[in-house]
């Protein structure tokens, strides 16, 4: 009889996870593509924008030294990314490409940012990070 209890248990603990993995789901694929496309890149150095570059124009990688390491970012298709960096973590490098407004990749050991920007009220939504 103490079998039975844990097979209930198991269905509802399965029937939780799928659903959770089918909101990130429809989240990923209904919510996150009616974001704006950015037209803007910026890049902030301790907090300072040191260069903005226009994310329609592809370019070669760009290497960004600080005191701190170097952060090498490429924009592509629309799309922006760190290519490489020197930092022990390497988050950066992996969040991959980003396009939309509002997103941004952070290194934080070397205090960059890349920060996507469009036009005044491309951005339907404000988020938790914006106010």
């Amino acid at each position: 009889m103490k079998s039975e209890g844990k097979v209930k248990g198991d269905l509802i603990l399965v029937v939780v996870l799928l659903l959770i993995g089918a909101a990130a789901f429809v989240h990923n694929q209904v919510v996150l593509p009616k974001r704006a496309p950015g037209t803007k890149v910026q890049i902030e150095i301790e907090g300072k924008v040191v260069r903005e570059l226009d994310l329609a124009r592809d370019t070669a990688p760009i290497r960004f030294e600080t005191e701190h390491g170097y952060n090498v970012v490429e924009i592509r298709d629309g799309q922006v990314r760190v290519l490489e960096a020197d930092c022990p973590d390497l988050i950066c490098v992996h969040t991959g490409w980003r396009r939309h407004v509002g997103q941004v990749i952070v290194c934080m050991p070397h205090y960059f940012v890349v920060r996507i920007t469009g036009d005044e009220g491309t951005l339907d939504e404000l988020d938790g990070f914006t106010y």
